[in-house]
């Protein structure tokens, strides 16, 4: 017996009639005359029957895993917990969060950057230093009038507040000449938290 080799194999070419579409559509209509209405609300039935099911399963899948999960957080609840840093403990490590107060011209070309980066000109600005006697740490209190659009305003407060964790806002204030003008004058507060002077380490 010759042995065949692979090249030798006929190539099948699949060809699909372009009349397919109309065709199916004929022997469906065929079908349906044939059966009779009666066995196609049947097989419709039977089909709504087999999904329903189904989403009954997922729902009561879906029902115990949140099941699950609520005794998981029920019994970790009921957990006695670690012990918890002491006060001391937890202002020392603020105190350590806080930036130096030598780091205070850095935070503000920050802030310069911040506000450069949003298409806003800082031409004019107010520092004032409030030390509390009590705390370890200094408000740097800072008064910002601009004139911008709301959008770029906005978006500054937020740069701002995401690039300098340790900055806070105070307050707004808003100020629009007229209704048609688009920049509005904005007084914007921040407040810088820094570490003492005396506090370095």
């Amino acid at each position: 017996m010759a042995a065949i080799r692979s090249g030798a194999l006929p190539k099948l070419k699949l060809a699909v009639p372009p009349n397919l579409a109309p065709r199916l559509a004929w022997q469906a209509r065929r079908l349906l005359r044939q059966c009779g209405p009666g066995v196609v609300g049947g097989v419709a039935c039977l089909l709504l029957t087999v999904l329903a099911q189904w989403h009954a399963t997922q729902l009561d899948q879906r029902q115990i895993a949140l099941t699950r999960q609520l005794n998981a957080a029920a019994r970790a609840a009921a957990a006695p917990h670690a012990p918890v840093a002491t006060a001391a403990g937890g202002v020392a490590a603020f105190y350590a969060y806080l930036p130096a107060h030598d780091a205070i011209p850095d935070q503000l070309k920050e802030l310069v950057r911040m506000a450069q980066q949003s298409g806003i000109a800082l031409n004019k600005a107010e520092y004032k230093a409030e030390q509390d006697g009590k705390a370890g740490f200094l408000r740097y209190r800072i008064t910002l009038p601009i004139k911008a659009d709301y959008t770029s305003t906005q978006g500054f407060i937020i740069n701002a507040l995401q690039a300098l964790p340790t900055l806070t806002l105070e307050s707004v204030a808003f100020k629009r000449e007229q209704i048609e003008t688009g920049d509005v004058e904005t007084r914007i507060q921040f407040v810088l938290l820094v570490r003492r002077q005396e506090d370095r380490r």
